[in-house]
Formats: structure tokens, sequence, C-alpha cells
């Protein structure tokens, strides 16, 4: 049987944007979960004092990286993800910032076992009788439907951020990318041959906003699917047991 994921080396990644007033609250939630030291923010060019935010009591041990504009959440994840494998991390779990990712659900993600051929533990919200608007129950079920037919095999929930990425699929994700990034990540995967499971997450909505742009990241996302389409397979290097 696998080892479970908590027994491997991992961390967890947050991405974030002008999250001062909320990060902090996320940070300590994860707590009895992780410890600092196995925490590292992004702070993606964030203008009302994220970074700082980043750093509330106890958490001097906190990895911190900064871009200094604005990049999208894309860039901001696969700089996070890149600074992880250069810690020497196997895994990382990636949450947002915002509070819509409950931290006990982490636990989830560390009790599960990955396969060897598993490059991505893909938080998998429910959408009938839960708290999630209608229209983005909607937008979420078209979603999944495009991307998993791209991908070439089930994903579950493309919009979930809330996931566990085995780093050394690395090369073969978007190197950039704004909100779009997350279901382009879950195509160039599966096609370069790594298995994808789920992993159920509850669904928060508490009033938080959201930094995306509905026009123009509909558009990059559009975008990003009429060019997956087209290509029949990732230039990134393919996992291993394809060769």
């Amino acid at each position: 049987m696998p080892p479970e994921l908590r027994s491997l080396r991992h961390g967890v990644i947050i991405p974030a944007y002008q999250a001062a007033a909320s990060l902090p609250g996320v940070l300590r939630g994860l707590e009895p979960y992780c410890a600092p030291a196995r925490v590292l923010v992004v702070d993606d060019g964030s203008t009302d004092g994220t970074s700082a935010a980043a750093r509330p009591e106890g958490f001097d041990a906190l990895h911190l990286a900064r871009h200094e504009t604005n990049q999208g959440k894309g860039a901001a994840l696969i700089t996070g993800l890149r600074r992880a494998r250069a810690l020497g991390w196997e895994w990382a779990v990636t949450l947002d910032a915002d509070g819509q990712h409950a931290p006990e659900d982490l636990e989830g993600f560390l009790s599960s076992r990955p396969g060897p051929r598993t490059g991505i533990l893909n938080g998998c919200r429910a959408r009938r009788g839960s708290r999630m608007p209608w229209h983005r129950r909607f937008s979420n079920a078209s979603t999944t439907a495009l991307v998993s037919r791209l991908a070439g095999r089930p994903v579950f929930d493309a919009q979930c951020g809330y996931r566990a990425y085995r780093l050394v699929l690395i090369d073969a994700l978007p190197e950039a990318g704004r909100f779009e990034w997350e279901a382009q990540a879950l195509i160039l995967a599966a096609r370069a041959g790594w298995e994808i499971e789920k992993v159920p997450v509850r669904t928060v909505y508490a009033g938080e906003g959201s930094h995306m742009r509905l026009a123009a990241d509909t558009l990059r996302f559009v975008r990003m699917a009429l060019e997956m389409s087209r290509a029949s397979r990732t230039r990134a290097p393919e996992a291993p047991w394809t060769r």
C-alpha cells in the first residue's frame, strides 16, 4: 500500500493577493496540521501589507516569496511550486488565502495514499446540497466537463484550487497564467501521463470577494481551451512510465 502523503516531504503553498485581512486567520487554522516551516506564502504583488500579515506571532519560520508586481494566480502558484521543489519537498498542497478553503480539509490530503502514477490530488467540492451559488454550480459543472474532455480523463472539480501536486511534474505545468492556470495544469498533467485523484473538500462561501475579472478571465480560459483542443499532446516532459 502506498504511504500516506503525511509521511512524505510535503508542505503548503498559499498564493496571496491583497489578503492582509484574511491571511492570518488562514495561517492560524493550519497550525494543528502543518508547522510554520512547512508553509510557503507567495505574495503576488499586493499593496495592502499581505507580506507583513504572513508573519503573525509564531510564524517566523514561514517561507515567503514575493512578486514585485501582480502577475496572476497561476504565476504565483508556479513560483511557489518551484520554490517548494528547491526546499526539497516532494508534494505541495495549495490553498487560497481568502478563507474559502477550510484548513481542516488539509487532513484529507495528508491521509491520502497517492499511487506512484498520481500527479495531482484534486479537491472536489459537492455541488448539490451545498452553499455554492447556482451560477457557480453551473460554471463549475460546464468547466469541469470541458476540462475532462480536453484532459482525456475525469478531473472532478476543475475550478477548485485546493489541491496537492507531486513536485516532479512541475515541468509539465504551465509556466505562467492567471485563473485559467489551474484548469490548464490538470489538462497538461493528464496528457503527460499522470493520474489525477480526488479528495473531498467542503464548499465554503462566506461573502469573500474574488479577484477574478469575469470578462478578462473568461476570455483567457476560452483561449486556453482552444489552444489545448488544437494541441494533441503537451510538449512538456512525460511521466517516466510513458517514455
